[in-house]
């Protein structure tokens, strides 16, 4: 990371640089001859940073002369090799250690080179810059286009120079600009340009060559995703039809509960998807073909769709093969191009050769760029994104045993600096056959004879290992009798190893010779692995595979096959089903299994498919294989995507298959899902920062697999509740990605799809989007309760857990009067993000208990003279009554 911010800090530094050197270029006298040779004094500046600095963090050292040489250019349509050269960087440590870097050609046509490195102890550190005297060697002979007033230089002398600086090291590491961790809650598109290292987790998926393997169909496993994050369980964000699917309904079909037709063999509905900056990009099935419809692009993480476009509006076909992200690297520019480019390729513009066309991938239009005759060849990723062409020939005579190799860059062609001439990213028309659009052309002695570079069977794509070396094949390596259109022969096939190392390009490093392969065998090369140096070959009929290497050409292991099984020759039918990633080979198909090979002995490591519970594809009566097939759809984070399906499955389609998650290094199972694959080997699963879109062909929708948001509730009593007594916390988690809000789910969960646990994950994702019972014994989500109490103390009173509403409670009797804050935290899962709510509650001293008043206990005398007394009272008033009414009545 250090690097990569001191990169970005020296940044304007070097435009400023540019600026400076581009004016003195321009003052620098023009005449039409130096006679005498004109000597011209240079001037060396050396800078390094941060300094001081810390033991074993990273210094950004750059050197550089005054101007750059006169004429010098890296521009597609005015490139040349002008160029400084013969730097070197002197560094002696505190302890008197000294170490070189020498530099014989400086590339950067500014002149400027950068250095890294990271000082291992504490002291002084003298860094010293030398540039030895340099003679300009350059004029219109030997550098075409060169303008007459820059070869008058021709001769010129340079004088040399050096520079010195003093780098201070302590012990303490001095402060650095670091970027924000790795998010913990959802987020989406675009990352903010301080996390730069976001991009562990982040990526895209271009298709051929950028993935290798990623448009798979007729036998060619699944795509190696090198780069980003992949989902860790089955949660769906959202799924959405791309033509009617699942079974028909009614009695007027020949079989009971038939389905529409999924596209099985040759006609897939789901072809080489693109992802770029969390947008999916696809074409539309229309009608039986699976293609044909609208080219759309999709949100990746909600499925929302943000244009579509009619690829054929034109007249001419138009629909994207690759996507395109170039790290444009020029002195006044730096980073991706803007937006991209969804690459096109045609043959339909009449005497053009093949055209590209591009669209904006933010918006879906066509643009200007129009790239004519782009050569054949076999075609591989830059370093930079670059689209490279590796073309072997020998123009056409077969006599001369002299062949030629050339590497066409994509970057000498459109974009910045174009061969125009301008330096806008959407050219006009640019004609890629041009010379300027070669990086390099070098001659090859090889065996009379057809030659071509070799490619892996299984789709892994050209056996080119750029900076090291590519395989060239002459003949075959075994065909078998009896196969339909089978090249057969007896004579031995030839493989040479050719340089791509820069300073030996196109140099033989060894050559080999290989009898046909024994008994009758089909033998392919079907993987290679060149960063362990391994190349395999496969014998169809005996089903072995042969490891040699690719530093000499010479066996390393094998024959090596699997233990037989009653499901083992299914596997005849699945030749070349191999894929290598993370320093193993993988071999599958119709048996059900996936075995997992070291590389780099042959040795059989582990077996997937043939154990019990969460090891297991048997399928009992469900297939004809005893078995569930499976195939590599996609390899990606340290995990293996396989995906079930078959050549021509019939109608209704075997029920049971999966989509299965496994382990790449161990084999255990992580996660499976209901899914039945869409082409005959499986069928493509792209994956890009997080998540992986499949076609489910049991319903013909595309899901969407990866973490999602969740959402908190939480209440508490509103009325304070009195010391002593409890309260009961309640709430709910709930899962709020896209694919929520869809009819059928809004309609079956109006109060919100409850959050389930990774143990109930599958069965549960299965229920809410795809039509399955609902699942007894459902987990939900633990929920965590603390609370902020009056005295401000923060405690946590418990944990519980949501059931299958999505509903939790808590009971807890409070301890202490006052004002309470409750909070509830879903701590997340690998299928949700965090969540939390808050509320709060308060709780009274308890009410005062009334005094009762004291009675006394009566004597006998009281129980008997008390009431006889009330009784004579009475009778008195009574008597009194009488007498008065009696006188009322005497008055006259």
């Amino acid at each position: 990371m250090q690097k990569l911010k001191n990169k970005t800090i020296v940044a304007m530094i070097i435009l400023f640089l540019t600026i400076s050197m581009s004016a003195s270029i321009i003052l620098q006298p023009t005449v039409d001859a130096h006679t005498p040779s004109w000597t011209i004094v240079s001037y060396a500046y050396l800078t390094a940073a941060p300094s001081p600095v810390g033991v074993g963090q990273s210094v950004a050292v750059f050197m550089w002369i005054d101007t750059a040489l006169v004429s010098a250019s890296s521009s597609p349509g005015s490139a040349n090799d002008i160029r400084r050269a013969n730097y070197q960087l002197t560094i002696t440590a505190p302890d008197g250690k000294v170490t070189t870097q020498n530099w014989p050609v400086v590339t950067d046509p500014t002149g400027i080179q950068s250095y890294y490195f990271s000082p291992d102890q504490v002291g002084n550190y003298t860094l010293k810059f030398d540039y030895p005297q340099q003679i300009y060697r350059w004029n219109s002979t030997n550098t075409p286009g060169l303008a007459a007033t820059s070869s008058a230089y021709y001769g010129d002398i340079f004088t040399s120079a050096s520079a010195t600086q003093i780098l201070t090291v302590q012990d303490t590491p001095v402060a650095t600009s670091n970027a924000n961790p790795l998010p913990t809650e959802y987020w989406t598109y675009p990352i903010e340009g301080q996390n730069y290292n976001w991009y562990t987790i982040a990526s895209n998926w271009l298709s051929t060559p950028y993935i290798l393997g990623a448009n798979p169909s007729y036998g060619i496993p699944g795509g190696y995703q090198p780069d980003g994050s992949a989902p860790n369980s089955a949660h769906i964000m959202w799924s959405k039809p791309i033509q009617f699917g699942g079974v028909v309904g009614g009695n007027n079909t020949n079989i009971a509960g038939e389905a529409y037709y999924q596209g099985g063999s040759y006609n897939t509905r789901f072809n080489n998807p693109i992802i770029i900056q969390g947008t999916l990009f696809f074409q539309l099935p229309f009608g039986n073909a699976g293609t044909g419809g609208d080219y759309v692009a999709w949100d990746l993480k909600t499925g929302e769709e943000i244009w579509r476009i009619n690829a054929t509006a034109t007249g001419i076909s138009l629909v994207p093969s690759f996507g395109y992200l170039y790290s444009m690297d020029q002195p006044n520019q730096h980073g991706i191009l803007p937006n991209g480019l969804l690459v096109a390729t045609t043959t339909a513009y009449a005497g053009l050769g093949t055209v590209w066309r591009t669209y904006d991938p933010q918006t879906g239009v066509l643009t200007p760029m129009n790239i004519t005759n782009v050569p054949g060849g076999s075609n591989v990723a830059g370093p930079a994104g670059e689209y490279l062409k590796l073309i072997l020939t020998n123009y056409g005579n077969t006599t001369n045993p002299t062949w030629y190799l050339a590497e066409w860059n994509s970057s000498k062609v459109f974009g910045t600096y174009a061969g125009t001439g301008t330096s806008y990213w959407y050219t006009g028309t640019e004609n890629a056959s041009l010379p300027s659009c070669y990086d390099w052309n070098v001659s090859i002695n090889l065996n009379p004879g057809t030659w071509a570079i070799g490619t892996a069977s299984s789709g892994q794509g050209p056996l080119i290992n750029l900076g090291d070396k590519l395989i060239l094949i002459q003949g075959t390596f075994g065909g078998h009798l009896g196969d339909f259109g089978a090249t057969v022969t007896q004579d031995p096939a030839n493989i040479t190893a050719i340089s791509l190392n820069p300073s030996s390009v196109g140099q033989v490093l060894w050559k080999q010779t290989f009898q046909q392969a024994p008994d009758n065998n089909t033998r392919t090369i079907a993987v290679w692995d060149p960063a362990n140096g391994i190349f395999v070959f496969e014998d169809k009929e005996s089903m072995t595979h042969y490891g040699y290497s690719t530093t000499n050409g010479q066996q390393i292991w094998g024959p090596v096959s699997v233990p037989k099984s009653l499901s083992t020759d299914w596997n005849y039918l699945s030749l070349d089903q191999d894929n290598v990633a993370y320093g193993h080979l993988y071999w599958f198909g119709y048996t059900g299994f996936l075995y997992s090979f070291d590389i780099k002995t042959g040795a059989l490591e582990w077996t997937y498919g043939n154990g019990g519970a969460g090891n297991s594809t048997y399928a009992g009566t469900a297939t004809p294989y005893g078995y569930y097939p499976v195939f590599i759809s996609a390899i990606a984070d340290g995990k293996i995507f396989l995906i079930s399906s078959e050549h021509s499955p019939d109608s209704p389609l075997y029920a049971g298959e999966q989509l299965r998650a496994i382990n790449a290094t161990t084999g255990a199972e992580i996660w499976t899902i209901s899914n039945f694959g869409n082409c005959m080997y499986g069928g493509t699963s792209p994956v890009a920062s997080g998540y992986l879109v499949t076609d489910n062909t049991y319903d013909q929708q595309i899901y969407s697999y990866g973490k999602g948001p969740s959402q908190l509730t939480i209440t508490a009593p509103d009325m304070a509740a009195p010391i002593g007594t409890s309260i009961m916390i309640k709430g709910t988690v709930t899962d709020i990605s896209a694919g929520t809000k869809q009819k059928a789910q809004a309609a079956n969960f109006p109060n919100g799809v409850p959050a389930v646990s990774e143990a109930s994950m599958s069965a549960w994702m299965e229920y809410v989007y795809m039509q399955k019972p609902r699942p007894a014994n459902t987990i939900g989500a633990q929920v965590t309760i603390s609370v902020v109490d009056a005295n401000g103390n923060n405690r946590e009173i418990g944990t519980t857990t949501s059931d299958t509403s999505g509903t939790f409670s808590f009971n807890w009797k409070p301890d202490i009067t006052g004002k309470y804050t409750v909070i509830a935290q879903f701590a997340g899962s690998e299928s949700y993000y965090p969540s939390s709510a808050q509320t709060s509650f308060a709780v009274d001293p308890a009410a005062p208990t009334a005094t009762p008043t004291a009675t006394q206990t009566q004597s006998a005398a009281d129980m008997y003279f008390v009431p006889a007394v009330a009784a004579i009272i009475i009778v008195i008033i009574l008597v009194g009554a009488v007498l008065a009414l009696l006188m009322l009545r005497k008055r006259p």
